[in-house]
């Protein structure tokens, strides 16, 4: 694949994961949109959003949207071009595993 390196951005743990995608999202403007213009900032935005409704897409079919999760998303800069390669989406289940309570008393 010439000089390209292949890179990751891997978000962090989130309560859903919508909230996962809307970190990509984020990351995605600030890295690739805000940054170039013309032809190479519209060829990006076309790459993302051809990923988003795939993410969107699947992350609906398998009912894990609400569930919690992280994303890593594998892709290339090729001349500028945000180029997405593979996206692994990690779902998990979020239960209590205990409680912990105790009052506070002041000391008068």
């Amino acid at each position: 694949m010439g000089q390209e390196e292949l890179k990751v951005f891997r978000t962090t743990l989130t309560p859903t994961v919508r909230g996962a995608i809307s970190k990509v999202r984020r990351w995605f403007y600030a890295t690739f949109y805000s940054k170039e213009r013309g032809d190479v900032r519209e060829a990006s935005k076309e790459n993302w959003t051809r990923l988003a409704r795939m993410l969107v897409e699947k992350t609906s079919e398998e009912g894990v949207s609400d569930k919690a999760g992280r994303i890593s998303l594998y892709y290339y800069v090729k001349d500028g071009v945000f180029v997405p390669v593979r996206a692994e989406i990690e779902v998990f289940e979020l239960k209590p595993v205990g409680k912990i309570e105790f009052e506070i008393t002041s000391e008068a």
